[in-house]
C-alpha cells in the first residue's frame, strides 16, 4: 500500500490480496475528512494524508477483504481480522488526536462485527442471502414432518438422557445442514439471475431449515441446564 511520508504502515494483514490495508474495491468513492481527496469505501486510511478514516457502510465480507461465498476459510478469516484490527489499534494513534483515534476505535468496532457475523454460519448465510437478492424463507414447522417429529419428541421428552439423545440428534442434523449450504449458495450465485429464483429460493429454504433445528437445539439446552441440579 502507498501512502504519504505521515500516512500509516505499509503492511498489510497477513493474506490480504486487496491491495494492503487500504485495498480499494469498487463502489463510489467518499471524501477524506481531513483532507477531501477521494478515498476508496474500504480504505482505512487516505492515500494522499494518511488520516485514518471511519468505517463506511461496507458488507462484512468487503469489510474484512474475503470473496462473498458461504464456505470461506475461517483461518483466512482469523487472519484477516487480527491484521485489520492490529493495525487499527487505537493507541498507535494517539499523538494523531482524538478524531482519528475515534475513528480508529470505530473501525475496529466494525470489525469485529464483521468478523462475529462471518464465523457464525448462519448469520454468514442471511448476510450472503441478503447480497445475492434473497429473502428469507418463512419458517413453516409444520410443514416439515421431520422436524415436527423432533419438536413432539422434545416436548414429551421428561427426563435428561432422553433430552441429550435428542440434542445429539439435532446437532448431527444442523451440522449436516450446514454442509448443504455451500454447495446451495455456489449454485445460487452461479445462477443468480432475476430468471432464476428457485436456486436463489434453494439456499432460503436450507437456511430456513437450519434455523428451525437450531431453536429446538437451544430449547434443548434450555430445558437441559433447567433439570441439572446446581454444584454447591
Amino acid at each position: 500500500m502507498t501512502s504519504s511520508k505521515s500516512g500509516p504502515p505499509k503492511s498489510g494483514p497477513p493474506g490480504n490480496s486487496s491491495g494492503g490495508i487500504s485495498g480499494a474495491i469498487a463502489g463510489d468513492l467518499e471524501p477524506c475528512g481531513t483532507c477531501g481527496r477521494s478515498v476508496a469505501p474500504r480504505a482505512l486510511f487516505c492515500h494522499a494524508c494518511g488520516a485514518v478514516q471511519p468505517p463506511r457502510p461496507l458488507d462484512p465480507f468487503t469489510r474484512l477483504g474475503l470473496e462473498r461465498r458461504f464456505d470461506i476459510d475461517l483461518e483466512q478469516l482469523s487472519k484477516q481480522h487480527a491484521g485489520f484490527t492490529r493495525a487499527m489499534d487505537p493507541e498507535r494513534f494517539a499523538a494523531r488526536g482524538p478524531r482519528q483515534q475515534a475513528n480508529a476505535k470505530t473501525q475496529v468496532e466494525a470489525l469485529r462485527d464483521a468478523y462475529e457475523v462471518l464465523r457464525d454460519p448462519i448469520r454468514r448465510a442471511h448476510a450472503l442471502l441478503e447480497l445475492i437478492g434473497g429473502t428469507p424463507a418463512d419458517g413453516d414447522e409444520d410443514g416439515d414432518e421431520e422436524i415436527a417429529d423432533l419438536a413432539a419428541r422434545l416436548a414429551r421428552a421428561d427426563d435428561v438422557l432422553e433430552l441429550d439423545r435428542i440434542g445429539l440428534d439435532l446437532n448431527q442434523r444442523v451440522e449436516a445442514c450446514i454442509k448443504y449450504l455451500a454447495p446451495a449458495f455456489r449454485k445460487a450465485q452461479t445462477a443468480s439471475t432475476p430468471d432464476s429464483p428457485p436456486a436463489i429460493d434453494g439456499a432460503a429454504r436450507i437456511l430456513a431449515r437450519v434455523e428451525r433445528l437450531e431453536a429446538l437445539a437451544a430449547e434443548v439446552r434450555d430445558r437441559r441446564a433447567a433439570r441439572t441440579t446446581p454444584r454447591p
